[in-house]
């Protein structure tokens, strides 16, 4: 007889998701920071014990500078951030936020582009 372990209860999982949807919700609805114009969150990673969520973001015109506003502003939301998160989630700890941008989607697409096949002339 074959038994089937139940995998195990991943909470950090659930509540980076939980903190992922209530930072875009926070940011496309009561922030006007004229630095969050164009930043997408891609996904929220939360550390096992969940003292620390790391916030990942892209933008869509990136530059170094619009890289730094843009960390600047995530960074001076974190208030609005945590107010939201307490008043959704019940946590034992309000998680710090770090934020940081997002690599994988230009690594996507630089992989895209060295396996698409080139056009003949």
């Amino acid at each position: 007889m074959i038994m089937t372990r139940n995998l195990p209860y991943d909470r950090a999982k659930r509540v980076a998701d939980e903190i992922h949807h209530i930072i875009v919700q926070v940011c496309y609805n009561e922030i006007a920071d004229p630095r969050l114009r164009g930043v997408e969150i891609t996904a929220v990673r939360m550390t096992k014990d969940l003292q620390i969520a790391r916030v990942y973001f892209y933008l869509e015109k990136d530059s170094d500078e619009n890289r730094k506003k843009a960390q600047r502003g995530l960074e001076s939301a974190s208030g609005f951030f945590k107010r939201a998160v307490g008043q959704e989630l019940t946590l034992r700890y309000m998680p710090a936020f770090e934020f940081f941008f997002d690599e994988t989607i230009e690594l996507e697409k630089k992989i895209e582009e060295a396996v698409r096949p080139k056009d003949k002339a």
